[in-house]
C-alpha cells in the first residue's frame, strides 16, 4: 500500500521543482540573475518562501537547473519535426531552431542569456557548468560539419572547428537582437543565413 503513495509524493516533488524552475526563468527574464532570490521563486511558483532552498540548496544549483531546462527545451524544438539531422542537415536544424522560435519564447531566450553572461566570469560558481554547456554546443556543430565533409556536402578545406564557432556566434547574436526586435521577419533572416552558408561552405 505504501508504494503508490511513494510514487505520488515523488510526482508532487518533481512537479514542484518544475514549477519553481519555470518561475525562476520568468523572474530572471524580468530582473536578471543578481535580482533573483530563492524566497521569491518559491512564492511565484505558488509554494512557501523556503521550498526553493529546500529543493535546490543554493541559488547556483537552481540556475544550473534553469539552464538545463532551457537547453532541453531548445533541443526538443530543434528535433520536433523529426527531420534528418545527418551532416549539413544538422546545421540546418540549428538555423531553424534559432530563427523559428515561437513568439512566446522571448522571456526564455532572455533568461538563457542572462544566466550565460552572468556565469561567464571565471570566479562565478557556474563558470565551469556554463563553459561545459558552451563547449557541447560548439562540439555538436563541429561534429555535424565533419559529417557533412565526410559525406561530400561541404568543401574539404573547411576548418570545421572555426566554422562551428562562427555559425554558433552568428545564431546566438541573432537571438540577442531578436530580444529587442522580435517583429523582425524570421523567415527572411533564415533564408539569408542558409544562402550565406551555401556560398561559404558548399
Amino acid at each position: 500500500m505504501r508504494e503508490p503513495k511513494s510514487r505520488t509524493q515523488e510526482q508532487r516533488r518533481e512537479e514542484s521543482i518544475k514549477c519553481m524552475v519555470q518561475a525562476a526563468i520568468e523572474l530572471i527574464a524580468e530582473k536578471g540573475v543578481a535580482g533573483l532570490t530563492m524566497a521569491e521563486v518559491g512564492i511565484k511558483a505558488g509554494y512557501s518562501r523556503g521550498l526553493a532552498h529546500l529543493h535546490f540548496g543554493s541559488k547556483e544549483k537552481l540556475l544550473s537547473e534553469c539552464l538545463e531546462y532551457l537547453a532541453h527545451e531548445f533541443n526538443t524544438l530543434r528535433k520536433k519535426d523529426g527531420s534528418d539531422t545527418t551532416g549539413i542537415n544538422g546545421i540546418y536544424s540549428l538555423v531553424n531552431a534559432y530563427t523559428q522560435r515561437p513568439e512566446d519564447s522571448v522571456k526564455r531566450i532572455r533568461a538563457m542569456f542572462f544566466i550565460v553572461l552572468d556565469s561567464s566570469v571565471a570566479d562565478s560558481p557556474l563558470y565551469g557548468f556554463v563553459q561545459d554547456y558552451n563547449e557541447k554546443n560548439m562540439a555538436y556543430a563541429e561534429f555535424k560539419l565533419n559529417e557533412a565533409k565526410a559525406l561530400g556536402q561541404i568543401k574539404q578545406d573547411v576548418d570545421t572547428q572555426a566554422a562551428a564557432f562562427i555559425i554558433m556566434s552568428l545564431l546566438r547574436g541573432i537571438s540577442v537582437h531578436r530580444l529587442n526586435n522580435a517583429a523582425k521577419d524570421a523567415v527572411a533572416v533564415k533564408k539569408e543565413i542558409l544562402r550565406m552558408i551555401g556560398k561559404w561552405l558548399m
